[in-house]
């Protein structure tokens, strides 16, 4: 049973496409978000990004915002931005038809706003709206750089829909509070759809209860 946690138990996704129309644009701007102190839709998935169309990407391809793709296929991957419904979001659609490698990622840039102010008394969670199709094998890893020093907290992502997990940063050796920068990893491995249908993506930061 997936324990309750970021998004007040799973009502993230469902209760932020009411609020897609308003922020649409503005990738930068926090979320409303129950029980989150910040949360936000980064650009490719807020309208900030412009889309449309379909396009081979070579592996590292800026998205735009912060976000990054990398994979390790010949086959190459295209991007379709098939474009945003009435009420948002803005999906993004990975194609790796006769996909010949072992692993698709998407690196989202946390902006500086989520890390000031960053306790251990936090949780940083992502939570992705994948569509009917639903998830192929899948995991984030939350990387945290501090000057030469990095560290990174892995977790699957379970085969569910929405997916998500989140990171306790209670137990990581650095203190959060001389962060300089960090990113999450969302991270797809083989044997891959023909498409993947990354509809939302929205990432946000609670405390931790106090008991």
């Amino acid at each position: 049973m997936r324990r309750v946690g970021f998004l007040g138990a799973r009502l993230g996704l469902t209760r932020l496409r009411r609020f897609a129309p308003r922020e649409a644009g503005r990738a930068a701007t926090p979320l409303r978000l129950p029980g989150a102190d910040w949360a936000w839709r980064p650009g490719p998935w807020a309208g900030a990004v412009p889309g449309g169309g379909s396009r081979p990407v070579e592996s590292g391809a800026d998205l735009g915002d912060g976000v990054r793709l990398f994979h390790d296929a010949a086959s190459g991957v295209t991007i379709k931005r098939p474009g945003a419904g009435p009420e948002g979001p803005w999906p993004l659609h990975l194609c790796a038809q006769g996909f010949d490698g072992g692993f698709v990622s998407l690196a989202i840039a946390l902006p500086g706003p989520v890390l000031a102010g960053l306790r251990r008394r936090h949780l940083l969670g992502i939570e992705v709206d994948l569509g009917d199709a639903g998830p192929p094998r899948g995991f984030a890893r939350l990387n945290l750089r501090q000057g030469p020093n990095s560290e990174a907290l892995l977790r699957g992502l379970p085969r569910t829909d929405p997916t998500g997990t989140e990171f306790d940063l209670w137990t990581i050796k650095t203190d959060p509070e001389l962060i300089e920068s960090g990113w999450i990893d969302l991270i797809f491995e083989a044997p891959l759809p023909a498409r993947i249908e990354i509809i939302d993506v929205v990432i946000a930061r609670r405390p931790r209860a106090a008991f």
